[in-house]
């Protein structure tokens, strides 16, 4: 069983232990903040692997001692083959993904600095910077 939740919801780790009926074998960090750090290695289970997939714009610390005695397996993802942009254009012509879901805001290679930002806001599932003459972000539709 998989579940995804807002992570920003006070009572987040519940809801996930709720919907799966305990805590997750494997979760993923997608975001790479201190807060999501924290929250993913609190709701993997004992035994349990926390994937950390977002870059991390600055170090974050992880609470050992839990980490230790739940004996929770960190692991880094940071490797994509060429196969793998291959098969994500390919499902997202399909359909089976759709962009508008993943894609929440939108800017110009002038305005890179700004996209970068806003990628570790917490505001947006994926920030696309886009080299041609758009100025200002659009909000993914």
């Amino acid at each position: 069983m998989t579940t995804v939740a807002d992570a920003t919801a006070n009572d987040v780790a519940d809801r996930i232990r709720g919907t799966l009926g305990e805590s997750a074998d494997i979760v993923f960090d997608c975001v790479a903040i201190q807060p999501t750090i924290t929250q993913a290695i609190t709701l993997a289970s004992k035994g349990g692997t926390v994937v950390v997939v977002g870059v991390p714009a600055e170090n974050v610390t992880v609470p050992l001692p839990v980490i230790q005695d739940h004996q929770i397996r960190i692991q880094g993802s940071a490797t994509y083959l060429s196969e793998d942009y291959g098969e994500s254009i390919r499902m997202l012509q399909a359909g089976a993904v759709r962009k508008a879901e993943i894609v929440t805001a939108v800017y110009g290679l002038g305005n890179a600095a700004e996209a970068f930002a806003q990628s570790t806001s917490g505001e947006h599932l994926k920030v696309l910077v886009v080299a041609d003459d758009v100025t200002k972000c659009e909000t993914a539709s």
